[in-house]
């Protein structure tokens, strides 16, 4: 991929989590491995919302938490990004946020049943670093979240928020949007009653497998893109940027 359509592709990113529900005033962040320099990651700066974001706004930052690019600020937390990046090659992208059932769920100390759909994502075991639930301030801390996140494609932050990881931007977004919802399902349930069916692991497995394999990931990622268009301009399109069909050879550069 492109850088230029990275930053496109990020851009989107911020802005369909914030039209989830994910958005925190100016709080929250997401970042990608710039393509063929693993050490150098595209980032959210501070002090914006996510739904604010634009290319323009994008900064670059190196493994070490330094910014070598862009004009706006830092934000503190960097080291959620770097430390998950440096010990995990095969992640492209990290989400971190604070949507409000995923925190209210880490506060109970219970694990995350395989309800809905959208639980067989974390059918595995979702982590719980429960370190401290102030900031990851430092490349420790950072290390210390990666450890715990491990092999996983999520980790809660316990009364702080979730971080979600994928081989894309996509697949980081929409798992920050699935875990979301999978907290808020068996949240709903225990507030009815006691839980009495949930599936089972191989099911689990072979729905997480069935459903949200990449390219649905990507569809589904796609359709939330048209849907934020559609609630911020009043139109409808296909989702798909210039740079993007630019990039596939839809339309010349």
């Amino acid at each position: 991929m492109r850088r230029d359509a990275l930053e496109e592709r990020l851009v989107e990113g911020c802005k369909v989590l914030a039209d989830d529900g994910q958005g925190d005033l100016i709080w929250g962040h997401v970042s990608a491995r710039v393509p063929g320099l693993d050490e150098t990651i595209l980032m959210k700066p501070a002090g914006f919302g996510l739904d604010e974001i634009e290319r323009p706004n994008l900064i670059t930052v190196n493994l070490d938490g330094e910014k070598t690019a862009g004009l706006d600020p830092l934000h503190v937390e960097v080291f959620i990004h770097t430390e998950i990046l440096r010990a995990r090659s095969d992640v492209q992208a990290v989400v971190h946020t604070h949507p409000i059932h995923a925190v209210a769920f880490s506060a109970l100390d219970r694990p995350l049943i395989a309800i809905s759909h959208e639980g067989a994502m974390f059918c595995e075991g979702l982590p719980v670093f429960d370190q401290t639930s102030d900031l990851i301030v430092n490349p420790r801390l950072g290390q210390d979240v990666a450890n715990r996140l491990g092999d996983a494609n999520a980790v809660l932050l316990r009364n702080h928020g979730i971080v979600t990881v994928g081989r894309s931007v996509e697949e980081a977004v929409m798992t920050a949007i699935m875990l979301e919802k999978a907290c808020r399902t068996q949240l709903l349930a225990e507030a009815a009653g006691e839980i009495k069916a949930s599936t089972g692991l191989e099911e689990a497995r072979a729905k997480r497998q069935r459903i949200y394999g990449p390219r649905s990931l990507e569809s589904a990622f796609r359709y939330c893109v048209r849907r934020q268009h559609a609630r911020t301009c009043g139109c409808r399109g296909n989702g798909v940027s210039a740079v993007i069909l630019e990039e596939k050879g839809v339309i010349e550069a």
